[in-house]
């Protein structure tokens, strides 16, 4: 079998291209696992359909295989930032797979045989999506329910490999909120299933692997129930009903990507609140948003102008899967007087700093000066890509302080385009540093408190996280407020100059 022509990509139009780039994680699994919804021999039929039921009728099946798995392979080939990729001899893994996609019955078993080869990178951001979810036709019917409950899985009686579902947020009058679950107990069982069975053990992409876990496991169809498990800190066991709700958040569509939802919110903390986590009287502006689209760079405009009167402002990006990679430069300016560099994005022939792009009008066009105050950054395990190149920019920059978990470490810039066959592949194509030459991918974005939570903590203070970020602005302010004196002293007393005579007087 021949392999495919070198296709010509010109510099300039890369370079453009990565301008523009989607880092996000959220649909690019790593490794074979995420192939798992094709035959496990790759040669058998799996849940999917025929292939050739969606593309012109002339090409044979094994044909278009062979054309699906090629196109994957050169893009790979051609566009991968490490020639060597990865010290993985990519012939040899062409040369292995190709007959095996070509031996598949249907489309879902070529994904498969795909997914294996790009497993091999060991890299995130490789991923194809299927032609039915990527058109998105019906990918908004489709979606799974919410119950508003968001798992982590912390480890377990010191065992390595051994984890325990623990229930870390509960949104207010959500399914699982109603049902009376709170932060802290464990999740034994969902449907009678364990969700902490069978996770990856390893410490670099497989943590992003267990959050998107996590995640599925509190989802169902919406209008529907199931039973859940659950321990609360004082070891009682409960079984409660948990429903699940249809997404309502806007959807927002970017290239070849399905429809994504799409949601910031912003607010002042109440003083419960406030009360609760340390902060006093403290004013401290809270910031959410699920993905970096279009949609949320007005939206975060608009909060900023809200909140620029706080003591400080938490910026929450926890399961944040990323986004188009360049809107971190905006968002950063938010809080930067000058521009600053965040990082550097290295192709295999192009190279593209971030920089800090400090804001210095409103949304109705008034000067304004960037937010001066503390700003913490909440993170998790299923905080990645253009999530991670902001929070650890902006650490970097001693700009931030990160609270929370450490990120995914799927830090990979990525495009995407269509395949023969109809589905979309989801490649990386540069490597992404931060300005000390610090990579992200695998080893994610470290927060600055050093220690892991533990269920206690969740069950004690609800969200750990948030109480250390808001006890963090409290003392800053703290202690901006003890220094001020100090520099105002500083700045009224005379200096030695002022206070000797001048030249050629007795």
């Amino acid at each position: 079998m021949p392999r495919p022509t070198l296709s010509a990509r010109g510099t300039l139009a890369r370079t453009a291209a990565l301008a523009a780039l989607v880092g996000t994680a959220a649909l690019a699994p790593f490794g074979p696992a995420d192939a798992r919804a094709g035959a496990a021999d790759g040669t058998g039929t799996a849940e999917g359909g025929t292939i050739g039921a969606t593309t012109a009728g002339a090409a044979s099946r094994a044909t278009l295989a062979q054309r699906t798995f090629d196109a994957v392979w050169a893009t790979v080939r051609d566009t991968h930032w490490d020639p060597a990729f990865n010290g993985v001899d990519w012939d040899a893994v062409r040369t292995e797979l190709l007959p095996k996609a070509m031996a598949c019955a249907d489309d879902a078993c070529v994904r498969a045989a795909i997914m294996e080869a790009l497993g091999r990178l060991g890299q995130s951001h490789f991923a194809v999506i299927p032609a039915d979810t990527a058109g998105g036709a019906d990918a908004g019917a489709r979606r799974a329910g919410r119950s508003g409950a968001s798992i982590a899985f912390l480890g377990r009686d010191g065992t390595p490999g051994a984890f325990e579902a623990v229930i870390v947020l509960v949104e207010p009058g959500s399914p699982a909120d109603r049902a009376g679950l709170a932060p802290g107990m464990a999740v034994r069982t969902i449907a009678g299933r364990d969700p902490a069975a069978k996770l990856p053990a390893g410490d670099g992409l497989e943590r992003y692997e267990r959050a998107r876990v996590g995640e599925a496991a509190t989802t169902g169809e919406p209008g529907t129930t199931s039973p859940w498990e659950v321990e609360s800190s004082d070891g009682a066991r409960r079984t409660v009903e948990v429903g699940y709700e249809a997404d309502a958040r806007p959807m927002s569509k970017f290239g070849n990507l399905p429809p994504l939802p799409t949601d910031l919110s912003w607010r002042h903390l109440d003083e419960t609140e406030r009360d609760r986590w340390g902060g006093g009287r403290t004013e401290i502006g809270l910031i959410r948003f699920n993905i970096w689209l279009i949609p949320v760079a007005r939206a975060f405009d608009a909060a900023m102008d809200g909140l620029r009167g706080s003591d400080g402002i938490v910026i929450d990006l926890r399961g944040n899967p990323g986004g188009i990679g360049a809107m971190a430069m905006g968002i950063a300016g938010h809080f930067t007087a000058e521009s600053l560099p965040l990082g550097e994005m290295r192709s295999r022939d192009a190279v593209l700093r971030f920089v800090t792009n400090p804001r210095t009008v409103d949304l109705e066009g008034k000067p304004i000066a960037p937010f001066a105050g503390p700003v913490a950054i909440v993170v998790d395990e299923g905080t990645a890509s253009t999530s991670e190149i902001f929070a650890g920019g902006m650490q970097h920059l001693k700009r931030a302080r990160v609270f929370g978990t450490r990120t995914a470490g799927a830090a990979l810039p990525a495009l995407t385009e269509r395949l023969p066959n109809g589905d979309v592949f989801l490649h990386a194509v540069a490597d992404y540093r931060l300005p000390d030459g610090t990579a992200l991918e695998a080893s994610g974005v470290r927060p600055d408190r050093a220690a892991p939570y533990a269920r206690a903590d969740y069950a004690r203070e609800g969200d750990p996280a948030m109480a250390d970020a808001v006890r963090w602005i409290a003392a800053e302010k703290q202690a901006a407020k003890r220094a001020a004196p100090t520099r105002a002293a500083a700045a009224t007393a005379p200096t030695d100059v002022d206070a000797r005579p001048a030249s050629g007087s007795n």
